[in-house]
C-alpha cells in the first residue's frame, strides 16, 4: 500500500484528467487546465484515514473542483489529497464522465 491517510485525510489516485474518448470514438483534449474544465473530477480512493465513514479504498469518489491538493508522484504512481467535505458521490466502478463546462464566461462568448 506504501501511502496510508490518516484522521480525516482521504488519498485518491487515478484522477479523472486528461484527453477524453466519447462512445462515438471523437477524442476531446484535455481541459483541466481551461476555464472549461472547471468541473467535478473521480478520484479512485488509495487509503482513508481512520476518522472518514462511507469511503473505503478502491471506491471511485467525485470531488468538488479545487477540493484536491496538487498531485504529487510516489514510487510511480500520482496521488492527490481529497477533502472530505468535497466529496459529492461514490460509485463501485468508474463512471462514464464526459466534462465540458458551458457556463464559463469567454471572451468569445462575451463578445458575440
Amino acid at each position: 500500500m506504501g501511502l496510508r491517510a490518516k484522521g480525516n485525510d482521504i488519498i485518491g489516485t487515478d484522477a479523472d484528467f486528461g484527453d477524453q474518448v466519447t462512445q462515438a470514438g471523437i477524442i476531446v483534449k484535455d481541459n483541466s487546465k481551461k476555464s472549461q474544465g472547471i468541473t467535478p473530477r473521480w478520484f479512485r480512493v488509495h487509503s482513508v484515514g481512520d476518522e472518514v465513514r462511507g469511503l473505503e479504498p478502491g471506491k471511485w469518489v467525485l470531488v468538488a473542483y479545487g477540493r484536491w491538493t496538487e498531485g504529487w508522484e510516489y514510487e510511480g504512481a500520482e496521488y492527490w489529497r481529497l477533502d472530505p467535505e468535497g466529496c459529492l458521490a461514490t460509485a463501485d466502478e468508474k463512471p462514464e464522465t464526459f466534462y465540458y463546462n458551458r457556463e464559463v464566461a469567454t471572451a468569445e462568448r462575451m463578445y458575440r
